[in-house]
């Protein structure tokens, strides 16, 4: 993707990629080129460089929005393969840790340094209207505040469990559908109720 107003940033790399494959990685993946997601991929090529090339990875991300499919553009880590966690904090972080261990790195949107880029900051608050911040004043934006806007920190992640296989599978009791036996005696829709309720009820 060749757009004039990122002129100036034609050399930036982001995991590998120029910023025009990683534009088209974009668009191709999420339908746009969405400011969340280069945001996402900015903080997620900080994150890899602090980790180190030799680590085996998985990554959390803090919300739903935007950021998962950064992780899955600029890394290997996916829902599908279960290297990508979603807890919907409703933050802007991504970490990015050690499979074996849980050793990683925190990164974040800090605030304090966002200020410093209104229209980046106002377009992330959502105080001002979509509108009055086009992609041609965005995007360099974001891209002019790099990683200054970051912060990010060395943490441990605990809950290894999350990478654990599915394990056996089993027929739900209940609604005689499979499930992971892990889950429980019956199915989680079947315990929990589902996300659902059949056209014909």
């Amino acid at each position: 993707m060749r757009l004039e107003y990122l002129h100036d940033f034609e050399d930036l790399v982001l995991s590998g990629l120029t910023l025009s494959d990683a534009l088209d990685k974009i668009e191709g993946f999420h339908g746009s080129v969405a400011p969340g997601i280069l945001m996402g991929g900015l903080m997620i090529d900080l994150a890899q460089e602090l980790i180190g090339a030799s680590i085996l990875y998985n990554v959390v991300v803090e919300t739903p929005y935007c950021l998962p499919d950064a992780v899955q553009i600029f890394t290997p880590c996916t829902v599908g393969n279960n290297w990508l966690k979603v807890v919907d904090y409703g933050r802007f972080a991504v970490s990015v840790y050690d499979k074996d261990n849980g050793e990683g790195i925190r990164v974040w949107v800090d605030l304090n340094k966002l200020e410093h880029f209104p229209d980046v900051f106002n377009w992330f608050l959502k105080r001002v209207p979509k509108k009055a911040l086009p992609l041609e004043v965005l995007l360099p934006a974001i891209l002019l505040a790099g990683r200054e806007m970051f912060s990010y920190g060395h943490v441990q992640v605990f809950d290894l469990a999350w990478g654990v296989k599915k394990g056996d599978v089993g027929v739900c009791p209940a609604c005689g559908e499979s499930y992971p036996v892990n889950h429980g005696k019956i199915c989680r829709a079947c315990a929990e109720g589902p996300y659902y309720r059949a056209a014909d009820e």
